[in-house]
C-alpha cells in the first residue's frame, strides 16, 4: 500500500540531484535523465498524479507537471522526498488569505 495517492498534495523534503531513482539493471548517470518541467525544489507543493510500490522499500511518485524520464522511459520520483501535507493545514492558509481586512471608505 502506498502512503500517497491521487491528487495528495505533497512537499518536497529533499531536493538533492543526487540520487536520482535508476530501476535495477539500468546503467545511467544523472546526465542521462531528461527533465522537461524542471527539477523538484525544497518547500515547493505538489500534486501526486500516481503513486504505486516499488517493492524495495519506498514508492514510485509521478507528479503534476515534473515528469522524469530516463533513456525516453518515465520513470518516478522516490516517496522518500516528499511528505504529505495536511488538509486542515492547506484550509488554514486559504482561511488566511481570505481574511485579510479590506478598507472601507465611509
Amino acid at each position: 500500500m502506498s502512503i500517497f495517492k491521487p491528487n495528495d498534495k505533497v512537499v518536497c523534503i529533499d531536493a538533492t540531484p543526487i540520487p536520482i531513482y535508476i530501476p535495477p539493471g539500468v546503467s545511467a548517470s544523472v546526465s542521462d535523465f531528461f527533465l522537461p518541467g524542471g527539477f523538484i525544489k525544497e518547500g515547493s507543493v505538489y500534486c501526486v498524479l500516481d503513486c504505486h510500490s516499488r517493492g524495495i522499500g519506498g514508492d514510485a511518485v509521478y507528479l503534476a507537471g515534473k515528469p522524469v524520464y530516463l533513456h525516453g522511459k518515465e520513470v518516478s520520483w522516490s516517496s522518500h522526498r516528499f511528505r504529505k501535507l495536511e488538509k486542515n493545514k492547506q484550509h488554514k492558509k486559504k482561511r488566511a488569505r481570505k481574511a485579510v481586512p479590506v478598507e472601507v471608505k465611509a
